[in-house]
């Protein structure tokens, strides 16, 4: 007898792709995200300044500038960026650009805040900039997340990333080289190793935790 039942055979597992669902941030969750971002971003700045060291980057350029001149930080940290924004405009595209220049209006008028709010009668450099690496890295992938950046290098990181897929936090280590050689003209040696403890704890955070494949919503 034939059997004209067609047998349907099951591909194997391997072989099986599970298509993941779109999701999209909504206009409060990047509202909020931008916001903890600018806040543990300029949190972070402050423990650096109450400590009497710097980070990486635009702000760590920003930094040296401030103690070599004694100009306000937050001030020199908004011109620094300038630049970058053309790159992102061109590049990355008006709405990125507008939300990072936001975030960085922001973490330049809280960072020059804050130093006023609050205080720190003892802080030990190397613990200083260990939280300040913390707080900063979270800050930044927060803002990267949702679809800006603290400005400066992490633009030129953020789009890097997104055309290549070059980790963020090793081009800014590579950027870090060249603000902790300026550094070393401002700071004491303790100064300057506990600020290069801190720019490595945020640069290998950024590193390790910020990555487009661990995440769904866009």
């Amino acid at each position: 007898m034939t059997n004209n039942s067609a047998s349907t055979i099951s591909p194997s597992p391997v072989s099986v792709t599970y298509d993941r669902p779109s999701a999209s941030h909504s206009f409060f969750d990047n509202l909020q995200g931008q916001l903890f971002g600018v806040v543990m971003t300029s949190f972070g700045i402050a423990i650096l300044h109450a400590a009497g060291l710097v980070t990486g980057q635009a702000a760590g350029l920003a930094f040296v500038l401030s103690y070599a001149t004694g100009a306000d930080f937050g001030i020199l940290f908004f011109l620094v960026n300038l630049p970058f924004y053309f790159l992102a405009l061109a590049r990355i595209g008006v709405r990125f650009t507008i939300k990072s220049l936001i975030a960085v209006s922001g973490i330049s008028v809280l960072a020059s805040l804050l130093p006023q709010m609050m205080s720190f009668n003892a802080i030990n450099p190397f613990v200083a900039a260990v939280l300040a690496g913390f707080c900063v890295g979270i800050g930044v992938i927060a803002l990267f997340r949702h679809g800006s950046s603290g400005g400066g290098v992490g633009i030129l990181a953020f789009y890097i990333q997104q055309k290549t897929g070059f980790r963020a936090g090793w081009l800014q280590a590579l950027v870090d080289l060249a603000v902790f050689s300026a550094a070393a003209f401002v700071l004491d040696s303790q100064a300057l190793a506990a600020s290069a403890l801190g720019a490595a704890v945020l640069n290998a955070f950024v590193a390790f935790n910020h990555r487009a494949d661990w995440y769904v919503a866009r």
